[in-house]
């Protein structure tokens, strides 16, 4: 899955709550998953993506 120049990546927003931060997972390339680390402690996380998915754009996250 190539993204063209112009276009936005899609993206999830997560709320790592144990850090008190804020990120966002990108989609992989695959398109099979979301992909990212929590920004202050590094810790990384995936979310898979599935028909029997949510329509949901942001997540709670638990690094510890």
């Amino acid at each position: 899955m190539e993204e063209s120049k112009g276009q936005k990546r899609p993206f999830l927003g997560v709320y790592f709550e144990s850090c008190g931060v804020y990120g966002r997972f990108y989609r992989n390339a695959e398109g099979s998953a979301y992909v990212g680390r929590c920004p202050r402690c590094g810790k990384p996380f995936k979310i898979r993506v599935g028909a029997e998915g949510t329509s949901s754009r942001f997540f709670v996250a638990t690094c510890r």
